[in-house]
């Protein structure tokens, strides 16, 4: 059982042995262990007496109350009765300065996600999707499919790239308007977003 101030002192010893430049899996392993306290924290009782919250919790639990909970944003600069009375305003939400409604976008998540841009071909392609572009694409060529996308995460443009791929339509001669190719493609196209 800790106290609020252990479970602070906890969040400022590990802010403190992260190194200068840490490895991205490290700064997110980090984060979350931070976050994780960081809600601790945030329910943890403000009197010197100990709290009933585990050290070793690995996520923060749901509480479960009689009444429906607001989620809480914990890096949010508004207060509790803010973040209470912002809930409590309608679906259609008015802003303060216009008293117009606001506009909620029309995109799925889908299409979120099929305008980020990729760093690394490779590592997005999925297991299903890779096996699928070996056997219709590159004629079950494992190395070849290895060797092309290796090619294309090494070229600086979207230029080079598409003219590569127009020399493998021409190896291996894929249809443009098959739903395979047009995978691949989009995938290229987003590397070079």
């Amino acid at each position: 059982m800790k106290t609020r101030e252990d479970i602070r002192q906890e969040i400022l010893n590990r802010i403190k042995k992260i190194p200068d430049k840490p490895s991205d899996d490290l700064l997110i392993e980090t984060l979350r262990e931070l976050y994780e306290k960081c809600i601790l924290l945030k329910y943890a009782d403000d009197s010197d007496k100990k709290t009933s919250i585990r050290a070793e919790a690995p996520a923060a639990e749901p509480v479960v109350a009689e009444k429906k909970q607001a989620t809480i944003d914990l890096f949010s600069s508004r207060t509790a009765s803010q973040t209470e009375s912002a809930q409590a305003i309608p679906e259609k939400s008015v802003t303060k300065e216009n008293k117009e409604p606001l506009k909620k976008p029309n995109e799925s998540v889908a299409e979120k996600i099929k305008q980020k841009k990729i760093t690394d071909l490779k590592a997005s392609i999925g297991i299903n999707e890779k096996f699928q572009f070996i056997n219709q694409l590159f004629e079950g060529n494992m190395k070849e499919y290895t060797v092309a996308v290796d090619q294309i995460n090494s070229f600086s443009n979207h230029e080079e790239a598409m003219s590569y791929i127009t020399n493998l339509q021409g190896i291996y001669k894929w249809n443009a308007d098959e739903p395979i190719t047009v995978n691949f493609l989009e995938l290229v196209q987003r590397r070079f977003l």
